[in-house]
């Protein structure tokens, strides 16, 4: 059976579901600072100062960005000492990320916001993630780098939530990584909700690009990788085989065992992708050499 969600493929929730998922889930609202970032990265004319000014008025999260633009995925021949040398080097739009995932972790983190092994994992599982999809995105040419990336981080961002939400939440990820059957079936199945549908709905209330909240929505719903591709939604079913690549990446770095959806449409996000066995060899091993030098920063 193809693994699908609830809502049907490439409709947008509707607003009566929206409203029950809100009525019994609380979304973090969107954090001033990313939502003031995200508004000045769309104007036409960007102020550097006004963005330097506002990342710098939290001194933890200006040394956070400098910390993240100087690791090894940003690939700086000169690193940088100043949140200004930041948006300088790197750009609006990826110092915009790197804020809104430290906003992301900040606002989840886990239940109880308490160091847990299992979601420091969480997130660097998560990072590692996103890297995947960005450099497949780079060679792929066709879809935005960024977009990928920023996808990257947030496709799971609902699995967090559910988590605070449910006290058995976890004994649904436990069954799910012991059996063949879906995560998002069983998220319906116990909870009337996936961490699709949630993580969709938290990327609009954090005003990411549609792209990828149709992603984020999406991303399981494999079938769209064998049918015809709607107007408007390839780069959509791309970042959907773009995750699925990833994700066996990620399990092979962290030596964990291929994963039920992999085995069943691995091979057809490969051929939706154009690649081949040969090219995702020479991804996969320029792709664990970053993820490396990622853990080895973190450490």
């Amino acid at each position: 059976m193809v693994q699908t969600d609830a809502t049907p493929n490439g409709a947008e929730p509707s607003s009566e579901e929206i409203s029950r998922v809100l009525a019994n889930i609380v979304i973090p609202p969107c954090p001033r600072i990313v939502t003031a970032m995200v508004q000045e990265a769309r104007s036409d004319d960007p102020d550097l100062l006004k963005l330097d000014k506002l990342i710098c008025g939290d001194m933890g999260l200006a040394s956070a960005v400098i910390k993240t633009a100087n690791s090894p995925f940003y690939g700086l021949n000169h690193k940088v000492q100043a949140v200004k040398s930041a948006l300088q080097v790197l750009g609006i739009r990826s110092v915009t990320n790197i804020v809104s995932l430290l906003a992301l972790r900040n606002a989840l983190g886990g239940p109880g916001h308490a160091s847990d092994p299992f979601w420091d994992q969480f997130w660097d599982r998560t990072n590692y993630h996103a890297i995947a999809c960005a450099r497949l995105a780079r060679q792929l040419r066709f879809i935005s780098t960024e977009g990928a990336f920023t996808f990257g981080l947030f496709n799971d961002c609902g699995i967090p939530v559910l988590a605070q939400r449910f006290a058995d939440y976890t004994e649904t990820l436990r069954l799910a990584s012991a059996t063949d059957r879906p995560l998002v079936e069983l998220e319906n199945e116990r909870h009337q909700v996936s961490h699709t549908l949630v993580g969709a709905i938290l990327a609009r209330t954090w005003q990411l690009p549609d792209m990828v909240c149709d992603a984020i929505r999406d991303h399981h719903r494999f079938e769209t990788l064998y049918g015809e591709t709607m107007a408007g939604q390839g780069d959509v079913v791309a970042l959907t085989a773009i995750s699925l690549i990833a994700d066996d990446l990620v399990n092979d770095f962290l030596g964990a065992p291929q994963d039920s959806a992999w085995l069943r449409h691995g091979r057809q996000a490969l051929d939706y992708l154009g690649f081949d066995e040969d090219e995702l060899l020479e991804s996969k091993t320029d792709i664990l050499e970053e993820m490396q030098e990622a853990q080895a920063y973190r450490k």
